[in-house]
């Protein structure tokens, strides 16, 4: 027996021998069943982003108001009431329209960006959404220690805004 006729006899060369040809890959009818799975999960997916990514943003300017708050505080016990407490300003998705929404100290528009912003021990720091019915509005009463919210959706008040308080 020659060592061809020894390899063809193999059951591994004839394991190769005996496929058809097509035989290997996948048939387009499997690819259309993954296709359609993978758009059923993607439609189901998506939604859960987008009102994910919309909790982050209330979450955020919930969290940079506090922290606001919390150095205007902190600024007003270590050198008393008025001075200028040094932060900036930040532009946040869903809060940033200049005639509606943006950031509040005592009723007034300060603008994104904005270093010097006055601390006083009587005022109201607020961040107003571009949309109460997508975004809630915060407010933090810095007399009181009041954590108050506007939500006029149900969409809204499913980003931290329970009840009116935060």
């Amino acid at each position: 027996m020659t060592p061809l006729q020894a390899y063809l006899n193999s059951p591994r060369a004839r394991r190769a021998l005996s496929k058809k040809p097509g035989q290997e890959g996948f048939s387009l009818i499997e690819l259309v069943v993954v296709v359609a799975v993978l758009a059923v999960l993607s439609a189901i997916a998506i939604p859960s982003f987008t009102n994910i990514s919309g909790k982050a943003r209330a979450t955020a300017a919930a969290n940079t108001l506090a922290t606001m708050a919390k150095e205007c505080a902190a600024k007003i016990a270590d050198t008393g009431v008025g001075p200028a407490a040094t932060f900036q300003i930040p532009a946040l998705d869903g809060y940033r329209t200049a005639n509606r929404a943006g950031f509040f100290m005592g009723g007034a528009l300060v603008a994104a960006g904005a270093q010097n912003v006055q601390c006083t021990e009587t005022t109201t720091i607020e961040f107003r959404s571009d949309n109460p019915a997508t975004y809630p509005d915060f407010v933090y009463n810095t007399a009181s220690g009041q954590k108050t919210c506007n939500a006029t959706a149900a969409t809204s008040q499913n980003r931290g805004c329970t009840g009116g308080v935060w």
